[in-house]
C-alpha cells in the first residue's frame, strides 16, 4: 500500500518541462515530450521554416528549403504525416564571377561530369568520396539516440559521428585532403554562398553543405512548415522576457515554475536570464543577415554580364549583397518571370533588374551564426536542467540537426524523471 501511494505521489509531482521556442527544434521536442508547454512569440509556430504561396506554384521556402532522404528524423516525420515531397530542380546552374561564366550545368550528366574533371580534376570524386563517408558514419547518431541513450556535450556528438579529429576550419580540412583551390574557390565557395549566405564555415556546416550539393535535394510540397504537427503541442502565444533560476533549482517562466527548461530559440538582447551562467554571452555571438526576396520582372543582362534568359538558377561569387538568383517560374505573374533572389544586406533590386515588382520580401537579421567561429562552448546545459536546443547551430544549421538535438534533450530528461521515480520509490 505504501509503494502504491509513494508511486501516485510521484507521478502526481510529474516534471514539468517548458520549451522557449516552437521552430523544427523545439517543436520536435515538444512532441517527443506531449506534456511540455512550449512558449512561442510568433502567431505561429515554424521559426525560420518560412514559405510563401503563390498560385500554381509549389510553396516558395524562404527559411529552411530543403532536406536529403538520409536525414531520418525529417523523413519519420514526414511519413507519419503522410506528407507529399518533390524533388528540388535547380534547372541550368550557372557560377559566375568577375561576371564570367566558371561552370554551367548541361543537360545531359555525361557532359557535366566532364566539365568538372576538366575544370577541377579529381577534386569533386575526392569530395564525392569524402560526403559519402560522413553520410555512413553520420548513420551511428540514430540508433544510439534510438536506444534511449544521449552525448551529453558536442564533443561526444562529434565522437559518434567520427568527426572529433577535424579542424574547424573547413578550407585547412579540403587543403589537408588534397581538394583543388579553384574548385574550393569556385564550386564549394558557390554552394556555401547558396546554403548559408557565407563562405570560410567550419568543417562541420562545410561537409553538411558538400553533403546536400552532391545529394538530390527535396522540399515538402505545401511548405516545409508542415512538420511541425501544431495541433500535438501545447503552445502558448506569447513573448518570454525573463527566465529567472530560483534558489530551489526551478525556473520560473511568467508565474510557472518548471522542472526543465529548454531554450529553442536564437539567444539576443530581447530575453534575460537571472541567476543563469554564461547564457549572456550568446548575446555576443554573430549572425548572417540574409535578405529573399520574390520578385516578377527581368534580369539585367549588363548587370549578370550574360545572357539571364539561358539561366534558371544563378550564384554570384564576387556580388558584396547578392548571392543567388533562381528562376521559379516562367510569365506566371502579370506576363513576368519569377525569381527568388537570396542577399546579405537590402538589394537595390533596379540595378538587378530593367524592371521588376516585389511580390514578397522576407528578412531574417539572425538567419544562421555565422559559422566561421568556433564553438564558444562544447555544452548546452548551462545549469542543472537548462538545456539550450539551439547552441548545436554552432556547429551548422539545418532541420536534421536541430531534430537530433531535440531528441537528446528529450532523452536526457526522460532518463532523468525514470531515475527520481526510482530514487522516490
Amino acid at each position: 500500500m505504501i509503494f502504491i501511494l509513494n508511486l501516485l505521489s510521484t507521478l502526481a509531482q510529474a516534471q514539468r518541462v517548458a520549451i522557449v521556442g516552437c521552430g523544427i527544434g523545439g517543436a520536435t521536442l515538444a512532441q517527443l515530450i506531449p506534456s511540455a508547454v512550449v512558449y512561442e512569440s510568433y502567431y505561429q509556430c515554424g521559426g525560420r521554416i518560412n514559405h510563401v504561396l503563390i498560385p500554381g506554384l509549389n510553396a516558395l521556402e524562404f527559411g529552411a528549403t530543403f532536406f536529403i532522404k538520409e536525414n531520418e528524423y525529417v523523413l519519420k516525420q514526414i511519413e507519419q504525416r503522410n506528407l507529399e515531397y518533390y524533388k528540388r530542380d535547380l534547372g541550368k546552374l550557372a557560377i559566375l564571377k568577375n561576371k564570367q561564366l566558371v561552370l554551367q550545368k548541361a543537360d545531359s550528366d555525361v557532359i557535366n561530369i566532364v566539365k568538372m574533371v576538366y575544370n577541377y580534376g579529381l577534386s569533386p570524386k575526392k569530395m564525392k568520396d569524402i560526403t559519402d563517408q560522413v553520410l555512413i558514419n553520420f548513420k551511428s547518431i540514430y540508433s544510439f539516440l534510438e536506444s534511449g541513450k544521449y552525448y551529453k556535450n558536442f564533443d561526444e556528438f562529434l565522437q559518434i559521428i567520427k568527426l572529433n579529429d577535424i579542424k574547424m576550419n573547413f578550407t585547412e580540412y579540403l587543403n589537408e585532403n588534397g581538394i583543388d583551390q579553384k574548385f574550393q574557390e569556385e564550386f564549394v565557395d558557390a554552394i556555401l554562398l547558396a546554403i548559408y549566405n557565407q563562405k570560410g564555415v567550419n568543417t562541420i556546416a562545410g561537409l553538411i553543405s558538400m553533403i546536400a550539393a552532391f545529394n538530390d535535394a527535396y522540399s515538402i510540397k505545401g511548405g516545409n512548415r508542415q512538420l511541425i504537427d501544431e495541433e500535438k503541442i501545447n503552445v502558448i502565444h506569447s513573448k518570454v522576457d525573463i527566465i529567472h533560476r530560483l534558489q530551489n533549482g526551478k525556473y520560473q517562466i511568467f508565474n510557472d515554475e518548471y522542472d526543465y527548461v529548454v531554450m529553442a530559440s536564437l539567444v539576443n538582447l530581447d530575453i534575460s536570464f537571472d541567476n543563469i551562467r554564461e547564457m549572456n554571452s550568446f548575446q555576443y555571438v554573430k549572425y548572417q543577415s540574409t535578405y529573399v526576396y520574390v520578385v516578377a520582372g527581368k534580369i539585367s543582362q549588363k548587370y549578370l554580364g550574360v545572357n539571364p534568359e539561358d539561366l534558371n538558377t544563378i550564384i554570384i561569387l564576387d556580388d558584396t549583397n547578392v548571392t543567388e538568383l533562381k528562376q521559379e517560374c516562367v510569365k506566371c505573374f502579370q506576363g513576368w518571370n519569377v525569381y527568388k533572389v537570396q542577399g546579405r544586406s537590402e538589394l537595390q533590386l533596379d540595378q538587378i533588374f530593367e524592371t521588376h515588382q516585389i511580390v514578397h520580401k522576407k528578412v531574417w537579421d539572425a538567419a544562421y551564426p555565422q559559422l566561421n567561429q568556433n564553438l564558444l562552448n562544447t555544452d548546452f546545459e548551462y545549469e542543472k536542467n537548462f538545456f539550450y536546443l539551439n547552441s548545436i547551430e554552432s556547429l551548422a544549421s539545418c532541420m536534421e540537426l536541430m531534430m537530433i538535438q531535440a531528441k537528446n534533450i528529450a532523452n536526457i530528461i526522460k532518463e532523468r524523471h525514470s531515475q527520481l521515480i526510482h530514487e522516490d520509490l
